[in-house]
């Protein structure tokens, strides 16, 4: 029985606005996130799950197939393979980056582990050495590299580098870096999900009323239960689309490929989602939207324009919403991370909202915003280009949200979908909250 260790590392930190509420594995990138991906690909019948300690409360609510930080008792023999969260795995890469020397091996990009097979006893070891990484210190100390504490305790394993095996990567895969790293490879993981999928064709119980339009059906998937009322167009002659179970399309709604559509989504009348789109399930979407990806259980019903964004769950945008996504001198977006600007390397980059930010109607934000968890933003003109978690108002000021007002809003919003906010999820919502509320509300992208 195969025993995949999937596992956060440090790095999370660079994902924390989007990762607030769940293990950086869990962000979605095409039609599936990161851990699906691992998990289906690798075909592992034994799942562990090494996370944040303020997250396991969350992690096993959302996992119960799983076991947390702990390998399972009854492993046998078999070698254990790991995986790093952030590794977006395409193609049949992921079989290359989990074979390695018989004696066991630990493979790295930088100082970040990628992937590693051993046995159980060292696995167990490793389990434990790689969760002591995510455990808040109190003081600065440096810690000792994994790699160099492998080859100290485990020094049978063989130590590898990527850039001396580049092609184990040979389909693309890599490590995700940033939260616009999802966007920006949100295509090809929708096209690999495609192909990887049980291929084109509609399904016995979806509706396709007449005067729906499929451009090149032989790259299109829908699913049972799917409704398409006329003047729908999926056109995918620059790349798949697929449909999940019970999706319903509003007329002249249109759709270009690649895109991934999430189970129960409703696409709004005259709405046009184009290329390099992924909505994860429960997602009601209108006006235009291009390259972005939405985490799921979020809303943009209305006009307005969203591009290459990353919209976590539980987001409420607006009548009239949008974002630029492409500066006027077409120079590079910087984009705030972990407490400091960071040069994207893109022209293009949109919102990057975290779970429950909701904004009010005409609301616009500027090319790289950031928005933290529930932060309800409002008024004219464009508001800070990074908003604090918990901030309350816009352009012309922030306060914090209160605490109590932002849960109970959670707490119905998430009701009216059936989702119940657990103890575990008011517990970390809460944490968030203590974390951010002496902070600065707004920051400069210095």
């Amino acid at each position: 029985m195969r025993t995949l260790v999937v596992f956060e590392d440090p790095a999370w930190t660079a994902f924390e606005i989007v990762a607030a509420l769940r293990a950086v594995f869990d962000l979605r990138c095409g039609g599936r996130t990161l851990l699906e991906r691992l998990r289906d690909d690798s075909g592992a019948r034994e799942l562990v799950l090494v996370v944040r300690p303020g997250l396991r409360g969350i992690v096993r609510e959302g996992h119960p197939e799983a076991r947390l930080d702990a390998l399972p008792e009854a492993a046998g023999e078999a070698p254990i393979d790991f995986a790093n969260g952030r590794l977006l795995a395409l193609g049949a890469d992921l079989g290359r980056l989990l074979d390695g020397p018989a004696s066991g091996f630990a493979l790295f990009d930088g100082e970040a582990l990628v992937s590693a097979r051993c046995a159980r006893h060292e696995a167990a070891l490793l389990t434990d050495e790689i969760a002591s990484h995510l455990v808040p210190r109190a003081t600065a100390a440096p810690i000792e590299p994994l790699a160099d504490w492998i080859a100290r305790v485990l020094p049978r394993l063989q130590i590898l580098r990527l850039d001396a095996a580049r092609e184990r990567v040979q389909d693309g895969s890599r490590l995700v870096a940033h939260v616009w790293d999802l966007v920006h490879h949100n295509g090809p993981a929708i096209i690999d999900d495609f192909r990887k999928g049980s291929g084109a064709g509609v399904a016995d119980g979806a509706l396709l009323y007449p005067g729906v339009h499929l451009v090149q059906d032989s790259a299109i998937r829908i699913a049972a239960g799917c409704r398409l009322k006329p003047g729908v167009v999926l056109d995918a002659e620059e790349g798949p689309i697929t449909l999940e179970p019970d999706v319903e399309l509003q007329p002249h709604v249109v759709v270009r490929g690649p895109a991934h559509i999430g189970r129960r989504c409703l696409l709004k009348a005259g709405a046009k989602v184009h290329e390099g789109t992924s909505l994860g399930p429960v997602c009601k979407i209108g006006g235009e939207v291009e390259e972005c990806v939405v985490q799921g259980y979020s809303n943009k019903q209305h006009e307005g324009f969203l591009g290459h964004a990353y919209l976590g769950e539980w987001v409420n945008l607006g009548a009239d919403t949008n974002n630029s996504d492409l500066k006027n001198n077409y120079s590079t977006v910087r984009v705030w991370e972990s407490g400091r600007g960071v040069d994207s390397g893109l022209l293009f980059v949109g919102l990057l909202a975290g779970d429950h930010v909701k904004s009010a109607i005409n609301v616009q934000f500027n090319t790289g915003t950031v928005v933290g968890l529930s932060s309800q933003i409002f008024g004219a003109g464009f508001p800070p280009k990074f908003i604090a978690p918990f901030s309350w108002g816009g352009a012309e000021r922030l306060d914090l949200y209160d605490f109590d007002r932002a849960l109970e809003t959670a707490r119905v919003v998430m009701r009216r979908r059936g989702v119940t906010l657990s103890q575990a999820y008011a517990e970390a919502f809460r944490a968030v909250f203590d974390a951010w509320r002496d902070r600065p509300r707004s920051q400069a992208l210095g």
